[in-house]
């Protein structure tokens, strides 16, 4: 791979990339996790799928390697919380020290979380991924290493969930409220997140 033809993948890829991992991470190890990501891009590139729609392929190639780099952070953080616990409570005679979260939340915000949350963890995975990373099925079918039948599948239950899930919450009140809240709310989430 040549120096320009890594900066034309890195240009189109990098926004996405950082996108995906500061709404699972902060800020510091968002740009980790692209930073890490991209080094193996650049280092694996031989390995790198060859299709007949490359630049799609690769694209989902790369989330699956920014989503195995996202969980090594998240596993290194837990580690690192819990000898950061273990010390402090060392330090204190065993009273750990417990830092409350004062950042205001938006009620939509909050309500989209509560619902949300109430939705299984692989369904909450599929939904971000379509919703607020914009993969196509097939990216998905990739990323997660299944079929593209199967994400299908999947995604109509997810969404028919989270639409029940809403309705059920006073949220909303038909199909057109409900995708009409969701937009909001990914907007807010968004916003938020930045």
């Amino acid at each position: 791979m040549t120096e320009d033809e890594f900066r034309a993948v890195f240009d189109s890829l990098y926004p996405d990339i950082l996108s995906y991992a500061g709404r699972r991470t902060d800020p510091s190890t968002a740009e980790d996790v692209v930073s890490e990501t991209l080094f193996v891009v650049w280092r694996r590139w031989p390995d790198a799928p060859e299709t007949e729609d490359e630049k799609q392929s690769l694209r989902a190639w790369t989330f699956g390697v920014a989503r195995n780099m996202l969980s090594n952070a998240q596993r290194a953080k837990f580690r690192a919380s819990k000898l950061d616990t273990a010390l402090k409570a060392a330090v204190f005679a065993g009273v750990p020290v417990v830092e409350p979260d004062h950042g205001p939340m938006v009620d939509a915000r909050q309500a989209a979380t509560a619902v949300f949350l109430k939705l299984p963890p692989r369904e909450q995975e599929l939904l971000q991924m379509v919703a607020w990373e914009g993969l196509s099925i097939d990216e998905v079918a990739e990323v997660l290493d299944t079929s593209r039948t199967a994400i299908a599948m999947r995604l109509v239950r997810a969404r028919r969930r989270l639409a029940a899930l809403m309705r059920a919450g006073g949220l909303a009140t038909n199909d057109d409220a409900t995708a009409q809240q969701l937009w909001e709310m990914r907007t807010a989430a968004q916003e938020s997140a930045e």
